[in-house]
């Protein structure tokens, strides 16, 4: 049986597509909840969770589990409806990439108050879940 060797660029481009998708579906789900818009906010969280059954993470959308966790209680409060909780648990998801620098692309993230668009103490910056400086991974 023969075996074909993958290239280290392919496989960075691989998680870099992925990541990128699953920025702007995690960016779009974020303006979803902000608006109040229910049906595109489900549409969102189902795009990322299909995302994450062809991703690298063995068919979850997040490496780490407490970030899976969150992205849970997402679906699970859209699925009953509840905008708020589907807001804070977001916001909790958000804040878990806000803890230095972003591992992949190496730049800052911006912290975000969960569903409220306020600066964090201490950091000088907007954020929110409409920010469009989003870059998250894992």
């Amino acid at each position: 049986m023969a075996t074909t060797p993958v290239s280290l660029n392919s496989v960075q481009s691989d998680y870099q597509s992925y990541y990128a998708a699953r920025n702007s579906d995690l960016k779009q789900l974020g303006q979803a909840l902000q608006s109040g818009d229910l049906s595109a906010a489900q549409q969102d969280f189902q795009a990322i969770q299909d995302l994450g059954q062809s991703g690298p993470f063995g068919g979850d959308a997040f490496k780490m589990s407490g970030r899976e966790k969150a992205f849970d209680a997402i679906g699970q409060a859209l699925q009953s409806g509840d905008l708020q909780d589907a807001q804070a648990a977001y916001g909790h998801l958000m804040n878990s990439f806000h803890r230095g620098h972003d591992p992949v692309h190496g730049s800052p993230i911006t912290p975000l108050e969960p569903s409220k668009g306020q600066p964090v103490a201490g950091t000088g910056s907007t954020a929110g879940p409409q920010s469009s400086g989003l870059s998250v991974s894992a």
